[in-house]
């Protein structure tokens, strides 16, 4: 429930951004019979950031990332409205917390099943991504456990629909089919033929859809995921690009520097295994089935870089090992003489829960908790509650004037607020688009909102250009677009609409502001997650 209100908060004052609009346009153009196409997923790929491209209409984001489950959430969409992405994020993480216990008293006792399920609630984690922009990766920790319940209890149609699910999630979630493979070959070595089963179906899919599927729609996978993530072994042959077999090959030839990234930086590496074993009282790092149930997971973590930092405890990506960290430390339960706690155990053990719970707290995941906690210290970055409400609704009354099927340009925070529409690029990266004729059109609204980047870009660079680049778009493309609404720094501009006079004189007023200084010399601010 506490999840639940924290989402309905940051979609009601603007925290949801980009990742939550690219969901919404999926699978609301999905409904229109368009499956998967989106120009708000198409703006980031390589065609559009590489090769200076515009947004196409027709982009298919399966060139991007393979998940064919994604399409089980349409219906509630367009049932719901932007509600249903929030909703079933935080319902299929709960959900795998239930099927998790209901796991882990089938093998342990109930006292320590219910530790378990305690720790899988509190870590760090689990609630960053959980309170973040939607992830397919919700998806998985549900799916990792019911295919756990269904080996367990040997339940055949358990394993089935779970096994042929983790796959479909994304291109890499059959890795875990993997790891769970391992898993049987070690401890249930009578099983043999399942877990090879699983491995090959996993890791199959995985070099199936890289490598086969995926640039049936677009090269994105080879020459911008896996440069990003991987360019440091690709050396000369980043601008060319490479398919998941041959990263591979450059990894494995090059085994010092296969070492290096594993460990580096030792710190981070460390802190961020450290926040996964905390809400556990670190048992996962004395399991053998953490290491088979996660490790091929944060193997690739630990090898990748990329400008979503994969060691940040409070990013989607943590949804890939946190299953594995769970089951870790209940067979670590399972196999002890006394699998039930002592009470000096259980209290460290709570201990360990409210300094998780803590920690995730200050760090203000996805600036949930901005309500609370300053956005920034030097300088000094905090909205108030009422501020942030009434900006919000401030917001929605602008963006009502925009009819529902026209195209729009939309800066990050508003994004979301207008995803489920054919046409949504971002602004003021982006203001025209290719039509399904491949013919170039400007679109037909532009909506963002200067407050916001204002209020921000005292501390954060990346706002202050932002809002900076807006201006300057606003300040040159004038003549072209009036001004329909603006309230609040929240403007929204029809292009050649008819002019009002007094919100044209409101509009020199807030461009005639000076700009708010370069805060790249900034220092002690805390950085959005989100």
């Amino acid at each position: 429930m506490v999840a639940l209100i924290l989402q309905a908060w940051r979609s009601q004052v603007l925290l949801a951004s980009y990742d939550q609009g690219i969901f919404q346009q999926v699978l609301w153009n999905s409904l229109q019979g368009h499956p998967f196409e989106s120009t708000l997923s198409s703006q980031l790929s390589a065609s559009v950031g590489q090769a200076g491209e515009l947004p196409s209409v027709d982009y298919e984001r399966l060139g991007q990332h393979f998940t064919p489950t994604l399409l089980l959430w349409a219906p509630l969409l367009g049932l719901i409205g932007g509600a249903a992405l929030p909703i079933t994020q935080v319902g299929l993480i709960t959900a795998a917390g239930l099927v998790l216990h209901r796991l882990a008293i089938r093998q342990i006792p109930e006292r320590t099943a219910n530790w378990i399920t305690y720790g899988y609630f509190c870590g760090n984690a689990l609630i960053g991504p959980t309170l973040g922009n939607f992830s397919d990766l919700c998806q998985l920790p549900l799916m990792v456990f019911a295919l756990m319940l269904g080996l367990l209890e040997k339940r055949t149609w358990l394993i089935v629909i779970s096994a042929l699910l983790i796959p479909w999630i994304r291109e890499d979630t059959g890795v875990l089919l993997v790891a769970v493979g391992a898993w049987m070959l070690w401890r249930q070595n009578s099983r043999w033929e399942l877990g090879l089963i699983l491995i090959v179906w996993g890791g199959g899919w995985v070099l199936l859809s890289t490598n086969v599927l995926m640039p049936l729609f677009s090269d994105d996978n080879a020459k911008r995921f896996m440069v990003e993530n991987f360019g440091q072994y690709l050396g000369d042959n980043q601008l060319q690009g490479s398919s998941s077999l041959g990263v591979v090959q450059r990894i494995l030839s090059q085994p010092l520097l296969l070492l290096q990234q594993l460990v580096d930086p030792p710190g981070q590496t460390l802190l961020y295994l450290l926040g996964h074993a905390l809400p556990f009282l670190f048992i996962p790092l004395l399991s053998l089935d953490t290491v088979l149930l996660a490790g091929p997971s944060l193997l690739g973590l630990f090898l990748a870089q990329g400008a979503n930092d994969p060691l940040s405890i409070t990013i989607r990506y943590t949804l890939l090992v946190v299953p594995g960290f769970a089951l870790g430390a209940l067979f670590w339960w399972k196999r002890r003489r006394d699998p039930v706690p002592q009470r000096s155990h259980r209290l460290a053990w709570g201990c360990c829960l409210v300094l998780s719970l803590l920690l995730t707290v200050s760090s203000n995941p996805h600036r949930s908790l901005s309500f609370l906690i300053p956005d920034s210290i030097d300088p000094w970055v905090y909205s108030p509650p009422q501020l942030q409400w009434s900006h919000g609704q401030a917001a929605r009354r602008v963006l009502a004037v925009i009819p529902d099927d026209a195209s729009a340009s939309a800066n990050t925070p508003l994004v979301p607020l207008l995803a489920r529409r054919e046409v949504l690029v971002r602004f003021p990266f982006s203001s025209s688009y290719l039509d399904r004729a491949g013919d170039e059109r400007p679109v037909d609204w532009i909506a963002v909102d200067l407050n916001l980047l204002e209020r921000y870009s005292a501390a954060f660079r990346g706002d202050w250009r932002q809002l900076k680049k807006s201006r300057r778009w606003l300040e040159d493309h004038r003549e072209g677009y009036a001004v329909k609404a603006l309230e609040d720094g929240v403007l929204a501009l029809e292009r050649n609409g008819l002019r009002d006079p007094k919100l044209e004189a409101r509009l020199d007023d807030v461009l005639a502001q000076p700009l708010p200084r370069d805060p790249r010399d900034q220092t002690k601010t805390m950085p959005p997650t989100g």
